[in-house]
């Protein structure tokens, strides 16, 4: 969400992205034998888009912002500039010394990690991802004073590990976001047996750690 005195854009970097979660516009594109359109947003183009908002949100549709190889000048422009920003991040593909460039180039940056399950599982459904190293990647970010956000999703197969992510994310001063999907099909395999985390519309079941 926009917050009401700042003028926000969300921007979808690429058409890439490493992951094939099931339920990605992507991964349902690429299984009818269609190309993922779209192209990576250049440095020059975005600074046109950056110069007019004050808020950038980077929560791509159809691809994942680390894809974008001007993705830390990008940081840096928008941290020169004052800009509020917003970064949601589920690939792991990066190594290390990436993510920590990426995590210097903007101070006030809130980082949102995809990561369904306790890390070990969250490849389940975020196909391709190391959840292990996205988590010590989440852990890395936090101990620079980074805002962080764990952003789990509900499947079957992590219904039943919800508190103990809860209490991770407790232990780490991390802040803890569940969410319900309703993008799933009939018959879905990934379909939690829990009924309340069984939703026609989304709903966010946010927690806190220090709520």
């Amino acid at each position: 969400m926009i917050p009401h005195n700042l003028r926000g854009v969300n921007i979808d970097l690429s058409a890439r992205c490493t992951l094939e979660c099931p339920m990605c516009s992507r991964t349902k594109l690429r299984k009818q034998g269609l190309k993922v359109p779209g192209e990576d947003v250049t440095f020059e183009q975005f600074k046109k888009i950056a110069d007019y908002f004050n808020y950038i949100n980077f929560c791509g549709q159809v691809s994942d912002p680390s894809m974008n190889n001007d993705f830390i000048k990008m940081l840096k422009y928008l941290e020169e500039g004052g800009h509020k920003v917003s970064i949601h991040v589920a690939a792991s593909h990066r190594k290390e010394k990436w993510w920590n460039e990426a995590f210097d180039a903007n101070s006030k940056a809130r980082w949102v990690f995809g990561i369904d399950g306790l890390p070990k599982d969250s490849h389940k459904y975020r196909k391709n991802q190391d959840g292990q190293k996205l988590f010590d990647m989440m852990i890395l970010a936090k101990s620079k004073g980074l805002n962080c956000v764990w952003q789990y999703i509900v499947f079957n197969y992590n219904e039943n590990d919800i508190e103990e992510a809860k209490s991770i994310a407790l232990k780490h001063d991390i802040r803890f976001d569940l969410l319900v999907t309703s993008r799933f099909i009939p018959d879905d395999p990934l379909l939690p047996k829990n009924q309340k985390f069984v939703m026609n519309r989304p709903t966010n079941l946010r927690t806190h750690s220090n709520d």
